[in-house]
């Protein structure tokens, strides 16, 4: 007797800062942006955390618009990612971005970087007051793309997140490198069909 094996996953998340976006490798260090994000990674509520801005001796010299670009610049796209596996996958797969940061930065984000070519959603935690590991941030994302949790593959760099999505059944994985997402990609049966790995 013949067994089909069918595979489920019809749909790919990803978090933003790592899995998509690095830190630029020609990035110089800079007093303002550094201070905005230890200042961010305290006050999570956007509210507070603009508050602290405009407190703080390095940051409240300069606008939310100011802050918001300087904080963007430091990041550039993983080219592999966008270039070679997004068009790929977008052929097969819903996909979706699950971000936990301030929304004074999405703007120019957004505008720096083409998501909506590729992703369908765009979720970002300041925006909806829930955090990532919190169970609800993926529950929305799986609601606004019509899937179950078991149909879908979350990817993030940090593991609390990953074991948040695997807590209501989603599939996740770990992003440390192009090559190895690609790798895990490949042990849940996500179909790329060609030789992805080369540059």
């Amino acid at each position: 007797m013949l067994f089909l094996i069918v595979n489920m996953i019809k749909g790919i998340i990803f978090d933003m800062v790592g899995p998509l976006l690095q830190k630029n490798p020609v990035y110089v260090f800079d007093e303002v942006i550094e201070t905005a994000e230890k200042i961010k990674n305290n006050f999570p509520n956007d509210k507070e955390f603009i508050k602290a801005l405009g407190e703080n001796e390095v940051t409240k010299r300069y606008s939310l618009e100011e802050i918001a670009q300087k904080v963007v610049s430091k990041y550039c796209k993983i080219s592999e990612i966008w270039n070679i596996l997004l068009p790929k996958l977008k052929e097969n797969y819903k996909l979706g971005i699950i971000n936990n940061g301030t929304a004074i930065t999405i703007p120019y984000f957004k505008k720096e970087n083409n998501f909506d070519e590729f992703f369908s959603i765009f979720i970002n935690s300041s925006e909806v007051n829930i955090e990532k590991p919190d169970s609800r941030i993926y529950l929305l994302a799986l609601e606004q793309m019509n899937l179950k949790p078991e149909e879908c593959v979350f990817i993030d760099d940090m593991m609390d997140n990953v074991l948040g999505a695997e807590k209501i059944g989603m599939k996740g994985l770990l992003f440390t490198n192009y090559t190895k997402l690609i790798t895990d990609l490949i042990s849940f049966n996500i179909d790329i069909k060609f030789d992805i790995l080369k540059p």
